[in-house]
């Protein structure tokens, strides 16, 4: 017993970071465990060790969350729903404070691979369960399967299933790369590459596209011969798990076939092909054009969208109230739009100042810090469809991937 409650004393960062990922399905109720993160720094600079690393974090953290915060402020000013915007910006200092946490209390290597292994059973069992709906039609704990997508222990909330397997998939991925033998690598792969096909999810699959990308790159290091041993049947894993995807799930024939008529090169071909988001696109830069500071204000996207969509337009003509189209769905536009050039400059700052600390790091810390940051490109990729990024969800996630990424830096 005493083993234990020792145990629990030094370990508890290590549940606390594994159930903000368990945590993610379930609506916000991963904010607890990202919470308990964030009033920890209050106690932490009561340490005069604790304090000493918070002092070599503070130069790497704060101006990449003053890259992301000082737009939001400013684009409250004059915000379309000021008091959303205020209360957005005001509460995401916890973001700031969580990181810093994470970055200190998870800075032992012991620590992380705990964080990594536990993680990596979690995503199989995400991938699992997915598999166990699509043949029954319910989960593992009795959830049925949305009509529109695989949703898993998701629930409502489906289109977040796919893409966050995908994104998180680099934890899983390096642990097994590390910690296994190379067919385990495999069938890791294999596996997540199904359950994220089969979710029909297009994120999601640009994510895990990406991930194959950069492994194939890598593979061709020198210092990289493990990875081209886990790597090399990757191309043959691939195909044959799209093939069967495509073979057994009417929803990834449906989105493959939708996907296809973009080629007819028509305006409205293009439109269906993006689930009818050109016309968010294209209102995402009016709001810019015409509030080029600070934009509409941050999360007040869905209040602004009438002012600056056609009466005709899609999401106000099948929508109660003109409120369905959330967010611009992609990071750039939804930065333009919510915090205009002022997030916009933010934002291309902030890339600039993780490259620059990602080419700072020794070569050991950095393939420390590897799957965290592979995690981070994934859900920043300016190229793909996004969740509304300064959104509890993806900001939540941001901040703890930056935590445990930031929990690998020494100076």
């Amino acid at each position: 017993m005493k083993i234990l409650l020792r145990r629990v004393q030094t370990e508890w960062p290590v549940w606390l970071a594994v159930s903000f990922i368990a945590l993610l399905p379930f609506r916000r109720l991963a904010e607890i465990p990202l919470s308990i993160f964030a009033i920890s720094l209050l106690f932490l600079l009561r340490s005069d060790t604790h304090k000493a690393r918070i002092k070599v974090l503070l130069p790497l953290l704060l101006p990449l969350f003053l890259c992301f915060w000082i737009p939001m402020l400013v684009s409250s000013i004059d915000s379309y729903v000021p008091q959303k915007s205020w209360v957005t910006s005001l509460a995401a200092v916890r973001y700031f404070m969580a990181a810093m946490s994470i970055g200190v209390l998870l800075h032992s290597a012991s620590m992380r691979w705990q964080v990594l292994r536990w993680c990596s059973y979690l995503l199989i069992f995400w991938a699992v369960d997915g598999y166990v709906q699509l043949i029954a039609g319910v989960d593992i704990f009795g959830i049925a399967m949305h009509e529109e997508r695989l949703n898993a222990l998701f629930g409502d909330k489906y289109q977040f299933y796919g893409p966050t397997l995908a994104m998180l998939s680099p934890l899983l991925f390096e642990f097994a790369r590390r910690r296994w033998p190379v067919w385990a690598w495999g069938a890791s792969f294999a596996l997540i590459l199904g359950a994220v096909m089969i979710s029909g999810m297009r994120a999601g699959w640009m994510a895990l596209g990406l991930v194959v990308f950069v492994y194939f790159l890598l593979m061709f290091r020198k210092d990289n011969r493990d990875l081209r041993r886990a790597t090399v049947i990757t191309p043959v894993l691939a195909l044959a798990v799209i093939v069967l995807s495509y073979l057994v799930s009417p929803t990834v024939q449906e989105r493959v076939s939708r996907t296809l008529t973009i080629a007819q090169g028509s305006e409205s071909s293009v439109d269906y092909a993006l689930s009818w988001r050109l016309p968010i696109f294209k209102a995402s830069l009016r709001m810019f054009r015409e509030n080029p500071v600070n934009g509409v204000g941050v999360r007040a996207f869905p209040v602004a969208y009438p002012d600056y969509a056609p009466a005709d337009d899609y999401h106000l003509v099948h929508s109660d109230g003109g409120m369905r189209a959330t967010h611009a769905h992609n990071i750039v536009l939804e930065v333009m739009a919510d915090t205009g050039t002022i997030g916009l400059l933010g934002l291309v700052l902030g890339f600039i100042l993780l490259w620059r600390a990602w080419r700072a790091m020794l070569p050991a810390n950095r393939q420390e810090a590897f799957p965290y940051a592979l995690a981070l490109v994934l859900i920043l990729f300016p190229l793909n469809s996004h969740f509304a990024i300064y959104g509890v969800y993806t900001s939540s996630l941001i901040w703890m991937l930056m935590g445990l990424a930031a929990a690998t830096w020494k100076r």
